[in-house]
């Protein structure tokens, strides 16, 4: 059993930031929760399989260009799209500057023109921003939980004014599909379907401590896009434009139930 390595820490104005190696993995916390991973010998790539999800966006839209990810982390996201798809501009917004500086220093963020990262707070940065975009990804959390700002309605609509109209938005999110536990996961989606005529949702396997809950993926759109078509273009990868593993299985994680 390899052995556990703290190579960084450091508290912040927001965090207890802590990178650790684990053999050839090394893992990104925030007090005490792990936030991103990434392999030492293949850097755009992670153990973690819940970024990988937020590649179906591309499959709402292949010919996304302009992206925005809420929350940065390691970078998982934001570097794997701006290898993967060449004519695609990433931006970030990520509230503690410090792990901007780890994320650039420890997990291999590039520094590159498609890339532009954003020190402040996610919603402020849609209300004030001018640019529009195809994609927005929200990976933001206090502890387990999304920020409230960054999940009510008049957020939704501030989304809604900085998207393209066939783009696509994709929430990581902690919650409980079902049973007692599952109200934050009910509210969330009955906010999303408020403001946007699809809403898929994704169980991802990713093996949380709390027995009751997993990560899911909720993407939401007003693209004129089936769930029979978007299950056949993530079989088929977007005709092979989405190289992330497993991708093509993906589909077979889509929850087919009902909010109560």
């Amino acid at each position: 059993m390899p052995e556990l390595k703290s190579v960084y820490r450091h508290t912040s104005a927001f965090n207890e930031i802590e990178v650790t190696d684990l053999g050839f993995i090394r893992v990104l916390s925030f007090d005490g929760h792990r936030q991103s991973s990434m392999y030492l010998d293949s850097p755009f790539d992670t153990a973690f399989e819940y970024p990988s999800y937020f590649h179906i966006v591309l499959a709402i839209d292949p010919d996304a260009s302009r992206a925005l990810a809420i929350g940065l982390g390691g970078g998982t996201v934001v570097k794997r799209m701006w290898r993967d798809y060449r004519d695609m501009h990433v931006d970030a917004v990520e509230m503690d500057p410090d792990v901007v500086d780890v994320a650039r220093r420890y997990f291999a963020l590039p520094d590159d023109e498609r890339i532009r990262v954003f020190v402040g707070e996610g919603r402020s940065f849609l209300e004030s921003s001018r640019d529009d975009y195809d994609i927005v990804i929200v990976d933001a959390f206090d502890g387990d939980v999304i920020p409230a700002q960054l999940a009510d309605r008049g957020f939704m609509q501030t989304l809604r004014a900085r998207m393209s109209a066939g783009g696509a938005v994709a929430y990581n999110f902690m919650g409980a599909l079902e049973g007692e536990a599952s109200g934050p996961f009910a509210k969330l989606h009955a906010t999303l379907s408020e403001a946007w005529r699809h809403v898929w949702v994704f169980a991802v396997d990713e093996g949380v401590e709390d027995d009751d809950l997993t990560n899911l993926v909720l993407v939401s759109s007003d693209a004129p896009v089936t769930t029979d078509v978007l299950l056949r273009r993530i079989a088929g990868r977007v005709d092979g434009r989405v190289s992330v593993p497993a991708f093509h299985l993906f589909g077979n994680d889509l929850w087919r139930g009902e909010t109560h």
